[in-house]
């Protein structure tokens, strides 16, 4: 009896503990200032790549590449350490309206409009464009595998950055260093 509780508690321990690792990684805790940006003419894939449009929850029409690059953070409305990440980005869009798009893109399909509107409300940038990957078209295409990951994808669909919650002034450098002028 005594030997079979022992090995529950360990079975428990090792599955507990398995659980707050993975759930770290999730929500991408690694410390911004060790985070890897990636080079320069990095790719998610070779060569340019196809557009996909995205719809956001207000219901415009965004294509990913687009004409101007791109910087997409990766966020779930449940993590906590995607809030920074996100408010980065709203600042970092404002500083260069209409030379770059920005798009926080829900990783979670089984989260609402209405919910992520909350997010945004929350982080008082209402009016960043948001959408949700419907299929993880995005996280597969740019191998986005942990949420509070940005990137940054110029024209032809090379991801010229990816950096876990950078700041604003980092994205909007990593932005001007993949064309927007």
């Amino acid at each position: 009896m005594t030997t079979l509780l022992s090995r529950r508690r360990a079975v428990l321990a090792l599955a507990v503990t398995a659980l707050v690792v993975a759930g770290a990684a999730a929500c991408g805790t690694q410390d911004p200032a060790t985070s890897q940006s990636s080079p320069a003419g990095a790719a998610a894939g070779s060569g340019a790549q196809q557009s996909t449009e995205v719809t956001t929850i207000g219901g415009e029409k965004m294509k990913v590449p687009g004409d101007k690059p791109t910087a997409l953070f990766f966020f779930s409305v449940g993590c906590g350490a995607c809030v920074g990440g996100a408010k980065s980005l709203a600042e970092a869009g404002r500083g260069l309206s209409g030379k770059a798009n920005v798009l926080v893109v829900d990783m979670d399909p089984s989260e609402s409009p209405e919910t992520i509107r909350g997010f945004l409300d929350y982080i008082k940038a209402p009016d960043l464009p948001a959408a949700i990957d419907t299929g993880a078209v995005l996280s597969q295409r740019y191998k986005v595998a942990a949420l509070s990951t940005l990137i940054v994808v110029d024209p032809a669909g090379q991801v010229t950055y990816r950096a876990t919650d950078p700041g604003p002034d980092k994205i909007r450098t990593a932005l001007e260093t993949a064309g927007a002028r």
